[in-house]
């Protein structure tokens, strides 16, 4: 079943994702589901690139151009997402040089992730899509996208698959441990109940004891709920 069959039917009793698919599965089926609370860990999200790859900073000073021109507000209006532009956006001092002068781009992406990516007939959509489209216009490149599974996207970057992920990626202490990040928005998490709340769950992860929860593999959310899950078996302490 897909999660917004399973949710309505109590095969789950939340969905615990980005605000992102979370408003998305909400308007694309209205009076099904809630929010539970409020958003959770507000966090940028970035392009990620290998560690010292000149094609970091390249990418900073793109995400800033798009900022300065207008082009990144009008492509996160056109998918509902004005609220999660960047507050403060980075400085642009121009476009920059190209990417890496091969005259293609290549992106990892996890195309389950409306709307920041997705396949519509076959081919990758969203906005996460329209950004990197946009980039790779900039440089008087093409954009490639590689569909990539999440919990496998970091080692697919590192592997030299694609050079770079745009996909939702959540700039972690932990994950900048391993690869660079130039951030384009600001996401915070939600969960997801069907409508009327029936297991009383609220945005204190602990009211999730004992039940189901939807979760994306490899997640921040993920993680979140392995740390309330240990703290659960110690008693709460």
């Amino acid at each position: 079943l897909s999660l917004h069959d399973a949710l309505p039917i109590c095969k789950v009793d939340a969905y615990f994702a980005d605000a992102t698919p979370v408003l998305y599965y909400m308007k694309k089926n209205p009076g099904k589901f809630e929010v539970a609370g409020t958003q959770i860990a507000t966090a940028p999200e970035g392009i990620a690139t290998r560690k010292g790859d000149p094609l970091g900073p390249k990418f900073k000073q793109a995400i800033a151009t798009l900022y300065a021109n207008g082009t990144m507000q009008k492509i996160l209006a056109k998918w509902g997402l004005t609220q999660f532009a960047l507050s403060n956006p980075p400085k642009t001092t121009g476009t920059g040089a190209p990417g890496n002068g091969s005259g293609t781009v290549t992106f990892c992406t996890d195309t389950t992730y409306p709307p920041m990516e997705t396949l519509v007939n076959g081919k990758a959509s969203g906005a996460d899509i329209d950004i990197a489209d946009a980039i790779a216009k900039l440089w008087g490149e093409k954009a490639d996208i590689k569909s990539t599974g999440f919990d496998v996207i970091i080692p697919a970057l590192q592997g030299n698959k694609c050079d770079a992920i745009i996909s939702a990626l959540t700039d972690t202490a932990e994950r900048a441990k391993s690869v660079d990040f130039a951030d384009y928005v600001n996401v915070g998490m939600l969960l997801m109940v069907k409508k009327g709340n029936p297991s009383g769950i609220t945005d204190d992860l602990s009211t999730l004891a004992g039940k189901t929860v939807a979760v994306e593999a490899a997640t921040t959310e993920k993680q979140m709920l392995d740390k309330e899950n240990a703290k659960l078996a110690k008693g709460g302490k």
